[in-house]
C-alpha cells in the first residue's frame, strides 16, 4: 500500500516536472535546436524530469479539476520557456548582429539555413551564432541551465508559480540588454564602413572616369573581414561575458523568488 501510494503520489509530480523541462527544450539554446529530433527532446526532458523530481521538498498533489491541470502545465511550460528565454538572448543578440555587419559588407546576397531558428540566416549572424555556441559550451552552460532548473523545483515547486510584474520587467530589460549588445558588436563595422563609404566618395569625385561602384563592393568586403579578423577576440570576450551574467542572473532570480 506505501509502494501504491508512493506511486501515485510520484506521477502528478513527475508530470508537471517534465513540462518544465520541455518548456525549456523549447527555448534554450543546443537543446532547442530544430536540428534535434523530438523524440531525443521528449527522451531527454524524461530523463531529466526523473531525476529532478527527488529535488522537491514534498510530493505534489495532483490537480483536482481539468481546468486547474491544464493551468498548471501552462504555467510549467511557460517557467520553462521564460529560463530559456533569458539565457538564449545573447544567441538572437549574435544573430542580430551578424545580420548587420553582412549586410555592411555585402555578403547578405547568400542565405543559409539557421538550424536553431529553423529560417534563412546570413554567413556572418551563422558565424556569430556558432562562435556563441561554442561558448556556451566552453562555460558549461548546458549544464548550469539543467541545474539552474533543478534549484527552481526547490525555490518555486509545482503549483507554486507565480508570473509578477518584476520577473516581466526583468525580461524587458535582458532584452534591452540584448539590443545594445547587438549594437556593441556591429559597431565597428559600422564605423568602418562609414570611413569606407567616404574614402570611395572622395575617389570618386577626383577620378569619375574610376567605376567606384564596381570596386567597392569588393573593397568593402576585403576591408569588413579583417576587420572582423581583429575584432572576434572582443566579440568573444563580450558574448562570453553575456553568456555569464545571464546563466548568473537564471540562478539569482530562482533564487530571489524562493527567498
Amino acid at each position: 500500500m506505501n509502494d501504491l501510494n508512493a506511486a501515485i503520489n510520484f506521477v502528478p509530480t513527475f508530470v508537471l516536472v517534465f513540462f518544465r523541462m520541455a518548456g525549456l527544450m523549447i527555448m534554450s539554446p543546443l537543446f532547442g535546436s530544430t536540428r534535434v529530433p523530438r523524440r531525443v527532446k521528449v527522451m531527454f526532458a524524461s530523463v531529466a524530469a526523473l531525476g529532478a523530481v527527488g529535488a522537491i521538498p514534498q510530493p505534489v498533489q495532483f490537480p483536482s479539476s481539468i481546468w486547474e491541470l491544464t493551468l498548471a502545465i501552462g504555467a510549467e511550460i511557460c517557467f520553462g520557456l521564460a529560463m530559456g528565454l533569458i539565457v538564449s538572448l545573447t544567441f538572437i543578440a549574435a544573430q542580430w548582429a551578424g545580420e548587420m555587419i553582412g549586410q555592411q559588407m555585402g555578403l547578405n546576397l547568400s542565405e543559409v539555413f539557421d538550424p536553431q531558428f529553423g529560417q534563412s540566416g546570413s554567413l556572418i549572424g551563422d558565424l556569430y551564432f556558432m562562435l556563441t555556441m561554442v561558448l556556451f559550451l566552453l562555460i558549461g552552460g548546458h549544464r548550469i541551465l539543467i541545474s539552474a532548473v533543478q534549484e527552481s523545483l526547490i525555490t518555486l515547486p509545482p503549483l507554486s508559480l507565480v508570473f509578477d510584474a518584476p520577473l516581466f520587467e526583468i525580461l524587458l530589460d535582458m532584452l534591452t540588454a540584448a539590443t545594445i549588445l547587438a549594437l556593441r558588436l556591429a559597431a565597428p563595422m559600422f564605423f568602418t564602413m562609414l570611413v569606407v563609404d567616404l574614402v570611395m566618395g572622395c575617389i570618386g569625385r577626383a577620378m569619375p572616369q574610376f567605376n567606384i561602384m564596381t570596386a567597392g563592393l569588393s573593397i568593402r568586403a576585403i576591408v569588413g573581414i579583417l576587420v572582423l579578423i581583429l575584432g572576434i577576440t572582443l566579440s568573444s570576450e563580450a558574448l562570453q561575458a553575456s553568456l555569464a551574467d545571464q546563466l548568473a542572473l537564471v540562478h539569482q532570480l530562482w533564487g530571489h523568488h524562493g527567498r
